[in-house]
């Protein structure tokens, strides 16, 4: 008997060793399973109300940070148009968390959060990350370069995407796609619907995915803000399309 269960603990400890050094299998797609994350389009949200724009079925919410007086990370409500200062309208990054995980999950479907830092200070930066870690610790993942990845792995995450002056930052441990890098790109709605080249955009969109959202300053969109998705353009801000998400065309994917 002792021998036997020498054996299994063996077994045992050497399934573990190998677990920790080389991780889990590969995600694989299985018949009847979606496909990858690069595959949906989802439609978003920014400058609205975070549990409105849940309610009515938004997976992505881009959220545009400022610093306040004290160094704490604030959102704007509005558009930086017509005289609008942040200081006077604003909701604390906090309770937009505390809105996220109240609001966002339990869901099949991840939630994209797009941070949009108007600042490059460090002590604002490390306070988003420490916000995140506090609230949605739980539904945060360590992988980058998701876009490849099944959707139906992703269920219940939030997956944080962010560009710009971020680096060295806490904020940047936490992102899994940023627009500062090669497989993700963000583009204004006037970029993305007067490409320069509609066949490369197009090409790239099929295993990379493009963020499509409009100038901070500017409220409107002059021209049709559906076209972007001809071109395969998956993560469209200003649409307020069906909630959830939707798989693209063949033809794009």
């Amino acid at each position: 008997m002792e021998w036997i269960i020498a054996v299994v603990l063996a077994i045992l400890l050497g399934y573990l060793t190998w677990e920790e050094m080389y991780g889990p299998p590969p995600a694989q797609l299985t018949p009847g399973s979606r496909k990858r994350l690069c595959d949906y389009y989802a439609s978003g949200s920014v400058f609205e109300d975070i549990p409105s724009a849940l309610k009515r079925g938004a997976r992505l919410i881009e959220l545009h940070v400022y610093s306040d007086e004290r160094d704490e990370p604030v959102v704007a409500k509005k558009a930086l148009n017509d005289g609008y200062d942040y200081t006077l309208d604003n909701i604390s990054f906090e309770q937009c968390c505390i809105d996220i995980v109240n609001d966002a999950f339990p869901s099949k479907d991840p939630l994209i959060l797009s941070i949009v830092p108007h600042t490059d200070k460090s002590v604002v930066l490390n306070r988003i990350a420490s916000h995140l870690q506090t609230t949605v610790r739980r539904h945060l993942i360590k992988d980058k370069d998701i876009a490849s990845t099944p959707i139906d792995t992703l269920a219940d995450k939030l997956i944080v995407v962010s560009g710009g002056n971020i680096h060295g930052t806490d904020l940047e441990k936490l992102v899994n796609l940023s627009w500062s890098e090669t497989t993700l790109r963000r583009l204004t709605h006037h970029q993305a619907i007067h490409p320069r080249e509609e066949d490369e955009l197009t090409n790239y969109n099929r295993d990379n995915i493009t963020l499509v959202a409009p100038e901070v300053e500017l409220g409107a969109v002059v021209a049709n803000p559906n076209t972007p998705v001809t071109f395969g353009c998956q993560w469209n801000v200003y649409v307020h399309g069906p909630g959830g998400f939707i798989e693209k065309p063949a033809k794009l994917q």
